[in-house]
């Protein structure tokens, strides 16, 4: 009974340490600094998804390296009179299936089910960082902040949330590379009172099981309560779910629905760099944008893809068209295919993302701009792929039969063209 009594007596002696805690300093919240308080924190869950230790706080580390959810919590019955801050680092852009939450409390220490409590949501359909409260299953948006994360690929924030003793939330978010906290809103909520834990809870596909970190989490309980009950804050904001992404109108079955042709990768001084995609099939195919991907071989299996773009039409709201048994090339400058290689500007269309393709040779892809992209079709691309005595600058290399597997290299060969390359039309190789 006694060493019950002391295991008890200890357990509220770590809650109450860290509960008051100071807030570290501005110098020691950099992803560099060592960070001895989130380490030690009483985590439980399924620590064997995570990482926990003074380098890098709580960093996600799925060992089954699949798609899923991760959870892991720690006690705390603070609702009112509180302040959480925390600092994130992901190593991708969050979007509606990869993202994460911070919950500043919750009645249960099983973050996947359901639960009452409230949460700052990093990312999701939108690149934001938001304040939502849970009953059960049902969420509701109560305050979202800008969208700081846009068109970051390895977004660093920190996050500061305050709930004063009259039940008004407030949160900041401060980038890496911002020098002060901005304050994005205020709200009033004081449905939920108490709290059993803090935790996080990470949504994410099998690329992302290893991209989320979590660091220099502190709680305190000395927050001013300097809003009195009769004033105004912002008024929340309309209550809704996390947005479910638009995924874009794609055939069934994608594979082989459009085939790499033609590729000028070495550009002549007056040329420009293309890919020509040709359409197998009787009717049109047409897409709202597409993904062309770059990538190298890494040996022993693996690979790195080093560009992606997104290419769609100049006029956003039209689709890519491909005619039936038909050639179109995609380049970032129509004007210079059509002067040097006499080509149909109708089978031309300009995309400003066309990315430049490096000439040392690797593979090309096009996938479906989706959330979970699926792969068009594939080939690789390589100087030794040109016919012998070709000099490869200013000349595509080109398919000797459209219909066939374009991974396969010997069904590639150097143009026969005067202009080095056949843009928008059917290919020379005789």
């Amino acid at each position: 009974m006694k060493v019950c009594k002391a295991l008890i007596l200890l357990s509220l002696f770590m809650v109450a340490f860290y509960n008051c805690a100071p807030p570290p300093d501005e110098d020691t919240k950099e992803e560099t600094g060592e960070d001895t308080t989130t380490a030690e924190l009483p985590w439980t869950g399924e620590t064997d998804k995570f990482t926990i230790n003074t380098k890098e706080g709580v960093h996600l580390n799925d060992p089954e390296e699949d798609a899923g959810t991760a959870y892991i919590t720690f006690p705390s019955s603070s609702v009112h009179n509180t302040r959480w801050e925390f600092g994130v680092r992901l190593t991708f852009n969050p979007s509606a299936n990869n993202y994460a939450r911070f919950y500043l409390t919750s009645s249960s220490n099983v973050l996947s089910g359901e639960l009452t409590g409230y949460f700052i949501q990093i990312g999701g359909a939108k690149d934001n960082v938001a304040l939502y409260r849970q009953n059960g299953a049902e969420l509701k948006l109560l305050a979202s902040g800008r969208e700081l994360m846009k068109g970051n690929n390895s977004p660093k924030l920190y996050v500061k949330v305050e709930c004063d003793n009259n039940g008004y939330w407030t949160f900041w978010t401060r980038l890496l590379s911002e020098e002060e906290y901005t304050k994005e809103k205020q709200v009033k909520d004081s449905s939920i009172q108490n709290s059993v834990c803090c935790g996080i809870y990470c949504v994410y596909t099998k690329t992302r099981c290893d991209g989320f970190t979590f660091h220099h989490i502190q709680l305190s309980n000395d927050v001013e309560t300097t809003t009195e009950p009769g004033e105004t804050p912002d008024h929340p904001e309309e209550p809704e779910t996390p947005e479910k992404p638009v995924l874009p109108d794609y055939p069934e079955e994608v594979k082989n629905l459009l085939l790499l042709n033609e590729i000028m990768y070495d550009n002549a001084t007056y040329g420009a760099e293309y890919i020509e995609l040709y359409n197998p099939s009787n009717s049109t195919v047409s897409v709202p944008s597409l993904k062309l991907l770059r990538y190298i071989d890494n040996g022993s299996g693996t690979t790195q893809t080093t560009t992606t773009a997104i290419l769609k039409h100049p006029d956003k709201n039209q689709r890519l068209d491909f005619p039936p048994h038909g050639y179109i090339c995609l380049t970032k400058s129509a004007a210079t295919l059509i002067n040097k290689h006499k080509a149909d500007k109708n089978n031309i269309i300009q995309i400003s993302t066309f990315p430049r393709i490096n000439n040392d040779g690797g593979y090309l892809a096009i996938t479906t701009n989706e959330e979970k992209p699926r792969i068009i079709d594939k080939c690789i691309y390589s100087d030794k792929m040109h016919n012998e005595g070709v000099r490869n600058q200013g000349v595509s290399l080109e398919k000797k039969s459209p219909e066939l597997k374009s991974a396969l290299k010997s069904n590639w060969s150097s143009s026969k063209n005067a202009t080095g390359g056949t843009p928008g039309r059917k290919n020379e190789q005789e």
